[in-house]
């Protein structure tokens, strides 16, 4: 039986400044239609009390959480509240709320981008389901105010809050993301082309319309898992035949392009990209690691033959982040500013074809790595999250966090590689090569 869900409106103890903005950088913007959900799942009831008077406190350092949307440059500290809903679910147990098939998207309370958009909706919401031996903490928040550095930073502080112990406070200050307008929309598209960068035309878009508009771009795989161990001997492997320090996520990285080159059975000559998706936060010296909005960028590989070996992709993949380890970081600031110029002026060049992540047989593969973000440590008081589900963002591949006490990474495919993966039958050798690291 299901209690009727009741919901109060929580606001910050203290409003810092009522006529403040908080204004969108161009990266937030182009981020707007996107909704970040977060599902952790205790096996302790989570204390109500306690969690919504650590809010009220936590909403001081963000208050353009709980404002609203005056005009479209931002969110006005207009402290109006932000929905904290409370439900129970007495008959449902810990165990069948976790089970596959699940409607995760029960355990917390829609946003819509528009209704934020028009003022009316805060741009984060908040609910608690108490199970009959647990609880589910489902917060959902527009992807426009927060990445997901910035979002579980921000239910990590709302943890330290509840247990009344110290935190780093965040960074409002969307004036660090600062990238001068200096170039014409001819100057930025040469540059762009000249780092061979691809336009996307119109035409492009409407070919992989359907992808969105069936849903094929949100159907997810369950997790492929990769023991520690595991990833160790896959870096051995590798590092045996290479002449650089090759890191896990380089490693891992090319393992799953090369599992994706042979799922959809490409031909060696097919010329084929890799994307990483970067944080910029202490990377760029103006980023600080507390700093509040998006502050990532993609990063593409050269072109490169289906026909590759492993070692060869993982070369590929490690020089092209090279610019990430660089001391000037010249480079990918370079990149950065380039991106959030066209972003600016709408121009519609990437460093990759984008709508060949979405073709039938895809030969650019996306890969967020959420790996070392330490979300198991977001305890509220009670106890540490025995689960959390990964959020339902569209990355085609998602490197996520296993439990700590199980160790290594769970790897899941969405879109195209998912749809296909769930096609194939459970005894294929591709299954077998994804299980030789678990």
């Amino acid at each position: 039986m299901k209690k009727n869900p009741v919901t109060e409106y929580i606001r910050a103890e203290e409003n810092q400044c009522p006529t403040a903005v908080w204004k969108f950088s161009v990266l937030d913007q182009a981020c707007f239609p996107m909704i970040i959900r977060g599902t952790l799942v205790y096996d302790v009831q989570l204390d109500v009390d306690t969690m919504k008077a650590g809010f009220k406190k936590l909403l001081y350092y963000y208050p353009h959480l709980s404002g609203r949307m005056k005009d479209k440059s931002g969110i006005q500290f207009t402290n109006d509240g932000v929905p904290f809903t409370v439900t129970s679910e007495p008959d449902l147990l810990l165990k069948d709320a976790l089970k596959k098939g699940q409607d995760v998207d029960r355990f917390s309370s829609d946003i819509k981008p528009s209704r934020i958009r028009r003022g009316i909706d805060a741009p984060l919401s908040v609910k608690i389901t108490k199970l009959q031996d647990g609880s589910v903490l489902g917060i959902k928040c527009s992807h426009a105010c927060m990445d997901g550095d910035s979002f579980y930073t921000m239910l990590y502080n709302w943890g330290q809050i509840c247990k009344n112990e110290n935190f780093i406070e965040p960074v409002l200050d969307q004036s660090l993301f600062h990238v001068p307008m200096n170039l014409s929309r001819e100057e930025v598209q040469k540059a762009a082309f000249n780092r061979g960068w691809k336009k996307v035309s119109k035409l492009a878009f409407l070919k992989i319309l359907p992808t969105f508009m069936f849903g094929i771009v949100k159907e997810r795989t369950d997790a492929f898992y990769f023991s520690a161990d595991g990833l160790s001997q896959l870096k051995r492997q590798i590092s045996t035949d290479v002449s650089f320090p090759c890191s896990t996520h380089v490693a891992l990285s090319a393992f799953l392009t090369k599992m994706l080159l042979k799922l959809f059975n490409h031909s060696e000559k097919t010329t084929c990209v890799q994307v990483t998706v970067a944080n910029l936060r202490n990377r760029l010296t103006e980023i600080p690691s507390t700093f509040v909005g998006n502050a990532s960028s993609i990063v593409a590989t050269p072109n490169f033959s289906a026909g590759a070996s492993l070692e060869e992709i993982a070369g590929i993949i490690h020089r092209t982040l090279q610019p990430l380890r660089e001391t000037s970081l010249e480079e990918l600031r370079n990149i950065v500013s380039l991106s959030i110029q066209a972003m600016k002026l709408k121009l519609p060049v990437l460093p990759f074809d984008f709508t060949e992540m979405y073709s039938k047989k895809p030969t650019v593969f996306y890969i967020n790595n959420f790996s070392n973000f330490h979300i198991y440590d977001l305890d509220f008081g009670f106890r540490k999250p025995v689960s959390i589900i990964p959020h339902n963002l569209s990355d085609q591949v998602l490197i996520w966090p296993a439990h700590p006490a199980k160790g290594g990474v769970e790897v899941y495919f969405s879109g195209i590689p998912a749809r296909m993966i769930r096609k194939m039958k459970k005894d294929d050798p591709w299954f077998q090569g994804m299980k030789q690291y678990s």
